[in-house]
């Protein structure tokens, strides 16, 4: 006996790959389930954030484990302890200079001079997540 099966083609780098239209659905509300998971955690994640803010002062310590990095800012008025859960994801920049070699912000921050943009924290006015850091001399 045959039975009928709905088939349901998808391009992948330029081939046609063939497959029964309900294993194509069931792919599809898998993506979709997992697509929203990210984007609650990313929810939660701008509500923990609070203002946008950029501070000048100097870089007091710098502490790394892994990809994360903990950093104390001295912008004068106060001291910030700023983190990055990877600090692969902030953005160095020097200005009015040329590092020599590469740049290892865990290392050669310490003691420099920068501009932080970071997120406050709600509830943690002196805490904050790193956006980016320009490095000055």
């Amino acid at each position: 006996m045959l039975k009928r099966v709905q088939i349901s083609s998808v391009a992948v780098a330029g081939f046609l790959l063939l497959a029964p239209f309900s294993d194509v659905a069931a792919r599809g509300a898998q993506e979709k389930a997992s697509s929203k998971q990210p984007a609650q955690e990313q929810k939660q994640e701008k509500q923990v954030r609070g203002a946008r803010n950029m501070a000048d002062g100097q870089v007091r310590t710098v502490t790394c484990k892994g990809r994360a990095m903990d950093m104390t800012f001295d912008d004068s008025y106060e001291i910030l302890r700023l983190h990055s859960d990877n600090y692969f994801k902030v953005d160095f920049s020097a200005i009015n200079f040329t590092p020599s070699g590469t740049m290892n912000p865990c290392k050669t921050a310490q003691g420099m001079y920068a501009r932080v943009y970071y997120y406050r924290l709600k509830g943690h006015p002196k805490e904050g997540e790193l956006i980016s850091v320009e490095l000055r001399k």
